[in-house]
């Protein structure tokens, strides 16, 4: 039989940047983002000072978990903020109970996390402040795009019948 371990070297692995206006910006080292049949996900995320990781969300059908590394920051729920640091571990279950957004508070340092879910699909990622859904098919969030037969995001103020042209 096959030895099926992944070994993956965080030192080989090049940082991927993303922005978002003047709010959101992280740099991100995914560990598994090439798999298609593992069921989670690994990342190792960098926010820079006043910058948030995402967009305040939560998923329908994905667990995440973040563990800071380094650094301190507030992290976001549905009716708290929490003071967050180096050595926490932040659990976030599916559905409503687990929306989140993670800011770090720093003027001058770095903070690092590893970021963990599971990579159950088709999920629904929602963002309450803007009222909008995505809809992930074929892979969940965070895995390579090329396997994915659906990734879109919807305006949840707009509807139509869903018979219409039929």
């Amino acid at each position: 039989m096959e030895n099926e371990t992944l070994r993956i070297n965080e030192n080989k692995l090049e940082w991927d940047s993303w922005s978002r206006g003047d709010k959101i910006q992280h740099k991100r080292k995914n560990f598994t983002k090439d798999l298609t049949t593992n069921k989670m996900v690994a990342s190792l995320y960098e926010i820079p000072p006043g910058k948030v990781n995402w967009p305040f969300h939560y998923h329908i059908a994905n667990e995440e978990v973040f563990y800071i590394i380094d650094g301190e920051g507030e992290l976001r729920t549905n009716d708290k903020i929490l003071k967050v640091k180096s050595g926490d571990f932040l659990r976030f279950p599916i559905g409503e109970k687990g929306v989140h957004q993670l800011k770090n508070t720093s003027t001058d340092k770095t903070l690092k996390y590893l970021d963990f879910g599971t990579t159950n699909h088709p999920d629904l990622v929602f963002m309450p402040d803007s009222n909008k859904v995505g809809l992930f098919g074929g892979g969940a969030p965070c895995q390579n795009n090329k396997n994915r037969n659906i990734w879109k995001y919807f305006d949840l103020d707009t509807e139509i019948d869903f018979l219409k042209d039929e």
